[in-house]
């Protein structure tokens, strides 16, 4: 046996002290329970999922958690812990946007003039491209044009080298016009910084943003290097768990070519409060969407997605690329973020944050409303929109977007107009449109205004303690509070109300909503490893005799799809047909029911399935063809090639006339093709016609 020396020995110890240390401080933490169930709950989803590792952790106010699960590298069984470095992605991309701000602080760079000033070697296009335009995806740049080639290079590359990459394309449209996520876009930007400030773009931000912070785990992540507590990536190919392919990411430098921590990342979210990185003023603008030419906001900011959750107002972004699959979050006003990584290529992250969230804040993620009609549907839609978007700008900027009578006079006007039965029942073609358009600057942010200025007054009520019930209870609670507040005021302006039709709905959802969005419904949380017994029965019982209640039907139709992945066909039956049960006129409980079918190899009962969605709702995502496409690419990528060909066919069935469903048909007819030509070569190695056609094939 090896014995120990005196210095190992002691570095044991050590190790064993701040292990116990740590447990302690946890045990010690305000949140020491609700991080033990989330433990659980990590560990049971992985196990579901198959991340090999994963890394999670939330700042609120001064207190920091963070905790690995699993592997980092599989081989080794080297456990993943709160230091291991996984690859950033697209979350590099709020860093460039944070290196662009301080340039323009100092003077050095111009938000409004053309890239070229600070690339000069970047080709002139069509129109100018500015340096504001980048940041928020507007400035015309294209994305990958043929990922085959552009995701997959092996070789190290500088920045002019990776700007030749796309260089030579033209732009996809008039800068400003058009919302068009890019990668090459942050490269140019990258380009930008080296320009504007005579360092590469790695010094820049190790000097300017990394340092300054404390982030002495984050790195441009370079292979020949040595980076403490790298992962291996892995992907899941044809069922199994598979080494992730070597890609040099230099090539994508400055929009997803970093390596980082979870610890990091929440340094990061921290040091975006204070402003020794930032001005509170640069923070701000990067936190404000863009809109286009035509008045639509883009809900991307600079390097940030924008998304209010129950009314909070609320920064993201994700990031995806071989070995990885990153989230941060961010929820400004609250001092609150979570950030997570994995090094998985797949699965869904937002699971574990969504529910990171809901123990936290003892509420959920955005519940959703089930009505089982269309024409409700669009109601809630106009009440939701209001209620989030309104209610986020109150709870970011502590006012109403107005109060002048007459901006106030022509947005509710605007809001009566379509959050309307009788015109959605004579013009459902256009009125959900309107709804849509509500919140953006082409109709005036006409939700907005209403939205915040009803906040306004709820909050003159009863204080910021008062609000916190509808970040929990959601758009119904808040508008029946509302129109509770203004009926009890009998010299209240006629014009600031909801129509009359509105009110007497308004009243019926709020009952069934208290009644429904109970306690236990908003802690749920549904997954393959829930008790799904006891929960039908609870929610079977609970919304028996409601018109409205929530809707966990994306939940369950996740049970479902893990189930008949797994080849439980009981489990997979039993969860689709409580979501077909408790969702009876909602589409997507039926399509998963639909491809459960197929993967059990009753097709006919799968068609019919599908037809039935399709009557229900022909204008659901769920089952749209690109959504169809989606299911069967799970199919093949899970090693179920027959089933996902069974169900491209029934897709072509329903929409003869959409290309890429063919096109989706041969796909799965080459992935057949490979295995029979690599059987071929399993018995008989030398076997040249199937080795060439393999090549082919590849």
């Amino acid at each position: 046996m090896r014995q120990l020396t005196p210095k190992g020995a002691v570095l044991i110890l050590l190790a064993v002290f701040a292990l116990a240390a740590d447990a302690a401080a946890q045990q010690a933490s305000p949140y020491a329970e609700k991080i033990k169930i989330f433990g659980d709950f990590v560990k049971n989803q992985m196990e579901t999922d198959r991340i090999p590792g994963l890394t999670i952790g939330f700042m609120k106010d001064d207190f920091i958690w963070t905790q690995g699960y699993g592997y980092a590298d599989l081989e080794h069984r080297t456990p993943a812990t709160a230091s291991t470095a996984y690859r950033l992605a697209s979350n590099t991309k709020s860093m460039t946007a944070v290196a662009i701000l301080q340039l323009v602080e100092k003077g050095n760079i111009d938000l409004d003039r053309d890239v070229r000033t600070y690339v000069p070697y970047f080709p002139k296009k069509r129109w100018p491209v500015t340096v504001r335009l980048l940041l928020g995806h507007l400035g015309g740049i294209s994305h990958y044009r043929d990922y085959d080639v552009e995701g997959h290079i092996k070789e190290h590359r500088d920045t002019q080298g990776a700007l030749d990459i796309f260089a030579g394309f033209d732009l996809v449209a008039e800068p400003g016009t058009k919302y068009t996520y890019s990668s090459y876009g942050y490269n140019l930007l990258g380009a930008v910084i080296e320009g504007a400030s005579k360092q590469s773009y790695g010094d820049y931000l190790r000097e300017h943003l990394w340092n300054p912070l404390g982030m002495n785990d984050t790195h441009m992540d370079d292979p020949n290097e040595i980076i403490p507590n790298r992962v291996q990536g892995y992907r899941i190919i044809n069922g199994e768990i598979r080494n992730s392919e070597f890609i040099d990411i230099s090539s994508r430098f400055a929009a997803g070519g970093t390596l980082s921590t979870v610890v990091d990342l929440l340094k990061y979210a921290k040091g975006l409060e204070s402003e020794k990185v930032l001005s509170r003023k640069s923070v701000q603008l990067m936190q404000t969407s863009m809109a286009t030419k035509d008045g639509y906001s883009i809900d991307y900011g600079m390097g940030w997605r924008l998304t209010p959750v129950n009314g909070r107002f609320q920064v993201s972004h994700t990031g995806s690329q071989a070995e990885t699959r990153t989230l941060l979050v961010r929820f400004p006003k609250e001092h609150f973020a979570m950030a997570l990584a994995y090094n998985l290529e797949g699965a869904n992250r937002h699971v574990y944050s969504r529910r990171l969230f809901q123990l936290i804040f003892n509420e959920p993620w955005d519940m959703r409303v089930y009505t089982g009609n269309r024409i409700d549907d669009a109601l809630v839609l106009g009440l939701s929109e209001v209620f989030n978007y309104g209610l986020s700008y109150f709870d970011r900027h502590e006012m109403a977007q107005t109060e002048e009578a007459g901006k106030l006079t022509e947005a509710f006007a605007y809001f009566n107009a379509y959050v309307n039965r009788r015109r959605l029942a004579s013009d459902y073609a256009g009125t959900p449109r309107k709804i849509e358009q509500g919140r953006h600057p082409a109709a005036k942010e006409s939700f907005v205004k209403v939205g915040s200025y009803m906040a306004l007054k709820l909050h003159e009520k009863s204080g910021s303690r008062g609000m916190d019930v509808y970040h929990k209870m959601g758009a119904i609670t808040f508008f029946n509070d509302f129109l509770e507040l203004y009926e009890s005021d009998p010299d209240y302006p006629e014009e600031f109300r909801f129509s009359r039709e509105l009110e007497k709905t308004i009243v019926q959802w709020a009952k069934d909503w208290e009644n429904t969005c109970s306690d236990y419904v908003r802690q749920l949380t549904v997954s393959p490893f829930s008790d799904l017994g006891t929960i039908g029965k609870r929610l079977k019982k609970s919304f028996s005799r409601s018109k409205i209640y929530p809707d966990f039907s994306g939940e369950l139709a996740d049970v479902v799809r893990y189930q008949y992945i797994k080849g439980d066909r009981q489990k997979a039956y039993r969860a689709a047909n409580l979501a077909t049960d408790l969702y009876p006129r909602s589409s997507l409980p039926f399509v998963v029911l639909g491809n459960a079918y197929i993967c059990f190899g009753e097709t006919d009962k799968g068609r019919k399935t599908y037809k039935k969605a399709l009557e229900i709702d022909p204008d659901d995502e769920s089952v749209h063809p690109g959504s169809f496409i989606r299911y069967a690419v799970d199919l093949a990528s899970n090693a179920k090639l027959d089933e996902a060909m069974e169900l491209l066919k029934i897709a072509v069935e329903l929409y003869p006339n959409d290309a890429r469903l063919y096109n989706s048909v041969a796909e799965i007819h080459l992935e057949k093709g490979k295995e029979y030509y690599q059987k071929a070569l399993k018995l008989d190695p030398t076997f040249g016609p199937a080795r060439d056609r393999l090549k082919k094939i590849q």
